[in-house]
């Protein structure tokens, strides 16, 4: 009876445990009501040995770097940004292009995350994902537009605040609750009870990696911006983006670029035709040859016919 009752209290303290885990953590709305999660989380790490201060002591630091990234507006310190951005640019000199985005990725303390040369139709182009801080993502965008002729640039800012902060929030929550089951465990007795506290153990340290490692990834995806950047060599620029005043201009510029497309187009033509000469020359001897068949065989058909000899008239029948 004794046994039963003491595994019944250890049960139900791991049934507490679970609602206290299910149940929120401090209000992350912001006021006055009682220290913030990233304070709680911050000396956590520090009295537990998880790495503290790894994501949290920066919030100076973010705060600045929301005001650079965001053109100057002041943000609150607790708001989590993520900025990206897709860059299409075109340059007539590649290599000097290329060699000017390296070095404003180095001068930024930026990496390419990704880096790719294609070489294709007698012209080279250029993909790269580039991470540069957060604070220089404004700073990298009105370089690289130096760099070569942007030819369209979209930016994109994520808010995740409220993400961000409802982990942190689950992670002091599973901690507390870790706590708890170690010395629930201390005290435990009977070897059932402690099989249970140990897989209870198990789960909350797995769910701690997790929400630790998606606090990790948000920090590098708010601390570093994201640049899909794809650069083009071209024989002229483009010049479509120019706008027109009146109908005439418009109308002028619409024949300039046409006529401009079409010589474009024939020079294309002419590389095309220079680089594959010799399959053109194999399929204009096959097509010669088919055409001389076809000419031969239609003057067999078209040949006169000898007429046939007449025939001899054939003697009436008798009747009997």
């Amino acid at each position: 009876m004794k046994m039963k009752k003491k595994f019944l209290s250890v049960l139900l303290a791991l049934l507490l445990l679970s609602l206290t885990a299910c149940g929120g953590g401090p209000s992350l709305s912001g006021g006055d009501t009682g220290p913030s999660s990233s304070d709680s989380v911050s000396s956590s790490n520090q009295e537990n040995g998880w790495g503290g201060g790894e994501f949290y002591d920066d919030a100076a630091a973010e705060v600045a770097a929301s005001e650079d990234a965001g053109g100057g507006s002041i943000l609150p310190a607790n708001t989590k940004l993520i900025y990206s951005a897709d860059i299409a640019m075109e340059t007539t000199e590649f290599d000097a292009a290329e060699q000017s985005i390296s070095r404003i990725v180095e001068n930024l303390d930026g990496w390419f995350e990704s880096r790719s040369i294609y070489q294709g139709g007698g012209s080279r182009s250029l993909r790269c994902t580039v991470r540069v801080p957060a604070k220089s993502f404004q700073s990298f965008l009105e370089q690289a537009g130096q760099a070569a002729h942007v030819t369209s640039r979209d930016e994109y800012t994520e808010d995740v605040s409220e993400a961000y902060y409802d982990q942190e929030s689950r992670l002091v929550t599973q901690r507390t609750k870790l706590d708890r089951l170690h010395a629930l465990l201390a005290q435990a007795t009977e070897m059932e009870a402690i099989i249970s506290l140990e897989n209870a153990i198990s789960d909350t340290e797995l769910e701690i990696e997790q929400l630790t490692g998606s606090l990790r990834k948000y920090d590098s995806l708010v601390g570093y911006s994201t640049i899909t950047l794809r650069l083009e060599e071209v024989y002229k620029l483009s010049t479509d983006e120019e706008v027109a005043v009146t109908f005439g201009q418009r109308l002028g510029r619409a024949f300039a670029l046409g006529l401009r497309r079409g010589v474009s187009g024939l020079e294309e033509f002419s590389i095309a035709a220079a680089q594959n000469w010799f399959n053109l020359l194999i399929l204009a001897a096959i097509a010669a040859a088919a055409v001389l068949f076809l000419r031969r065989r239609r003057k067999r058909v078209s040949a006169p016919r000898p007429p046939k000899p007449p025939q001899p008239p054939k003697p009436p029948e008798s009747k009997e």
